[in-house]
C-alpha cells in the first residue's frame, strides 16, 4: 500500500493506527516548518500569534490551549516581544496577571502564515465533499488518541 513502511522495514499488515498517526505527524511538522520558515517563524510560535489573533491574551490560556508549561511559554512571549510581534501589559483588573496583545506586525505575521497554510490546503485541489470526509476522519482519529492516556 504505501512505499514508506516498506522502506522502514516494517510489514503492512504490522502498520497500526499509532504508527499512521506517527507517520502523519512527521509528514504534518515538514510542511508546517516548511510554510512558517519563509515568515522567520516556528511553528510554536506561529501557534501563540494564531490563538491570541483569536483573541487569547492571557499566557495561562495559551498554555491550557496549547499544552505547554509557564515556563515554556514565558520564553515564547518574551522572544515574541523582542521580535515585535507581541506587546505585554498588566491586566487592569488583577496587577498579578499580564496580558499579552498582537501587534500591528504580528498580526500581520500571523496572518501571512495564516494565509499560506490556507493556499497550501486549496494547492492540495480536493473536492468539498473528500476534504470534509478527511477532516470528519480526523477529527475521529484525533477524538479516540486524545481520549486514551498512554500505558506506563
Amino acid at each position: 500500500m504505501s512505499s514508506w513502511s516498506a522502506e522502514a522495514g516494517i510489514p503492512e499488515i504490522e502498520v497500526g493506527l499509532l504508527t499512521r498517526v506517527v507517520r502523519l505527524n512527521m509528514l504534518v511538522t515538514r510542511v508546517l516548518d516548511d510554510l512558517v520558515e519563509p515568515h522567520g517563524i516556528t511553528v510554536s510560535d506561529y501557534l501563540v500569534l494564531a490563538l491570541m489573533r483569536r483573541g487569547r491574551s492571557s499566557p495561562v490560556e495559551l498554555c491550557a490551549i496549547l499544552g505547554r508549561t509557564t515556563g515554556g511559554m514565558s520564553l515564547t512571549i518574551e522572544r515574541l516581544v523582542a521580535a515585535g510581534w507581541v506587546s505585554r501589559r498588566p491586566d487592569p483588573r488583577d496587577r498579578r496577571r499580564i496580558i499579552v496583545e498582537l501587534t500591528d506586525v504580528g498580526r500581520a505575521k500571523a496572518e501571512a502564515v495564516n494565509q499560506a497554510l490556507h493556499d497550501w490546503e486549496a494547492a492540495l485541489g480536493l473536492t468539498p465533499e473528500a476534504q470534509a470526509r478527511i477532516e470528519a476522519d480526523l477529527a475521529a482519529v484525533t477524538d479516540v488518541v486524545a481520549g486514551v492516556p498512554a500505558r506506563r
